[in-house]
């Protein structure tokens, strides 16, 4: 009997980007035992289904609005994210159900991947179909394990209590009829994901997945797919987010040192230029990246460009700003000793300040500082379609460093946790030194270490988890200008404690499954 698998939660809204949500269609998987019968046909599922799902902009999105990323930029701002900004978040908000679709979406698709492949009887491969099967089962149980750890992260209330409430654990292909699954506790999800990581890092071999070729030098490379020190990396935060500093420190440091590429050389004008070319996805300007998105022309990928998250039309001024970088965000890009290349490189030249800000006649509308972090791809793939289209990443090196940070702190070696947020300033500053840091306590840590996160993560997806994780030990919360909203009535702090630093499970899964319980504060 044939069988359709569909999506969970279908007719939840399914992106705050506007963009469709890509379910598996009907006849697309059909009949497993017809699609699933071969490792080419395992590789192509891969490469045109569970790959292509992954696409945290929602995440990205959500972060820049909700916290103190962004302020309102001088062309329209829709009513739907004037809400998120202004902290109102629901059970019926878009953002919730965007990023609960999406990261179902990889896990259902990874599934369909897993189950069609018990149909292909391993010991009658070749040895090299052998290898390829494999590694296709090693980067979708990895994507699977991404995929819950970014829910872990926004829906669960606690990811440090295994007894806390977790998300609903999907093992099977979904049916839209049938699939009525629980919320479960955080040790279920915890051990599906420790299995995941764990198998892909005892199986990674260097079987390539790609249907196309990689080439060193050309657009489409090999950290576009997982390697085994991304699967690292990936680890490294799900145990830090955890709690695990044993497994995070271990995953952090063997991401760095076996990725062979290094965080850029300090006190040189290169670096700006290098961390540049990084962020624009040049030819042969890897940087610091563990593993990327790769983001092409739209003819062949349905991708969001991710730049159009904050203008319309182009990363300048004239571009029709909707969002621009928060003047806080901007001020604390600017406090290095020299010259912060992370300022010269995230903030567009054309940028407007007002030179008498916050005391200005209008300073609002007069300081526009555009957001640049994502310029669009250079020549010679820089079109129209490809303004404001950037490869999406997702693990860099810093934030590796980073992590040990946070480690150190736990373990109460405050100097080591200054060495390393000073290993990150101390490569971002052009022309100058980091200051030699030193804590007192832990609290002026966790503070610090979230600072260097908010300039160093901006615009990745990392400040709402930031702050939900440790923001009340650092004794931080949302932090705004008066400026970031066209109200200057509006409050500027939210503390890190409130019951909004958790997503809400979206009112249509509510609905349409009555299993599934609702966070605090939903009710």
């Amino acid at each position: 009997m044939k069988k359709i698998f569909y999506i969970l939660s279908v007719f939840l809204v399914m992106s705050s980007c506007n963009d469709a949500l890509d379910i598996v269609q009907d006849g697309e998987i059909n009949d497993p035992q017809t699609a699933f019968q071969t490792v080419e046909d395992m590789q192509k599922f891969l490469n045109g289904s569970v790959y292509p799902s992954v696409d945290p902009l929602n995440e990205i999105n959500f972060t820049s609005l909700f916290t103190d990323e962004i302020g309102f930029g001088p062309a329209g701002v829709s009513t739907t994210d004037i809400l998120t900004h202004r902290w109102v978040l629901n059970s019926t908000s878009g953002d919730a159900a965007a990023i609960w679709v999406s990261n179902y979406n990889i896990i259902n698709k990874a599934n369909i991947l897993l189950n069609g492949s018990k149909l292909i009887d391993f010991n009658t491969l070749s040895p090299a179909n052998q290898a390829l099967y494999t590694s296709i089962l090693v980067h979708t149980r990895a994507l699977r394990a991404y995929a819950y750890i970014n829910l872990e992260s926004y829906f669960s209330p606690n990811m440090k209590d295994a007894n806390a409430l977790g998300v609903m654990l999907a093992t099977e292909p979904a049916d839209l009829f049938e699939t009525k699954l629980p919320r479960v506790k955080n040790s279920e999800i915890f051990a599906l994901i420790e299995s995941d990581l764990q198998y892909a890092l005892t199986n990674f071999n260097s079987t390539s997945v790609a249907s196309t070729t990689i080439t060193a030098t050309g657009q489409f490379r090999d950290f576009h797919y997982l390697l085994k020190p991304a699967i690292h990396a990936m680890a490294a935060r799900y145990y830090n987010y955890k709690g695990d500093d044993a497994n995070a420190k271990v995953n952090a440091t063997t991401a760095i040192t076996s990725s062979t590429i290094n965080l850029a050389l300090p006190n040189t004008t290169a670096v700006a230029t290098s961390y540049q070319r990084m962020w624009e996805d040049a030819a042969g300007s890897r940087g610091e990246i563990l593993w990327s998105l790769y983001r092409p022309n739209s003819s062949t990928g349905s991708w969001s460009n991710i730049a159009n998250l904050w203008t319309t039309n182009s990363t300048d001024i004239n571009g029709s700003v909707n969002f621009d970088m928060s003047r806080k965000l901007y001020t604390l890009l600017n406090q290095l000793p020299g010259t912060d290349v992370r300022g010269q490189v995230f903030v567009d030249a054309s940028s407007q300040f007002d030179a008498f800000y916050p005391n200005g006649a209008n300073p609002r509308e007069a300081d526009v500082i555009v957001i640049n972090k994502y310029p669009g791809k250079p020549a010679p793939l820089a079109s129209a379609t490809m303004q404001l289209r950037n490869d999406i990443k997702i693990f860099r090196l810093s934030e590796m460093y980073l992590i040990l940070a946070e480690v150190a702190v736990h373990e109460g070696n405050l100097t080591t946790a200054a060495t390393r947020v000073r290993t990150i300033r101390g490569t971002r500053s052009v022309g100058g030194l980091a200051a030699t840091i030193t804590y007192t306590s832990a609290q002026q840590a966790y503070a610090d270490i979230l600072l260097e996160r908010r300039r160093e993560l901006s615009f990745e997806g990392h400040r709402y988890v930031d702050l939900k994780r440790m923001g009340v030990a650092a004794g931080v919360g949302i932090d705004r200008d008066v400026y970031d909203d066209d109200n200057s009535t509006m409050p500027l702090t939210l503390p890190a404690s409130d019951y909004r630093f958790t997503l809400p499970i979206p009112l249509s899964e509510m609905n349409a499954n009555s299993n599934v319980q609702q966070n605090p504060g939903y009710n």
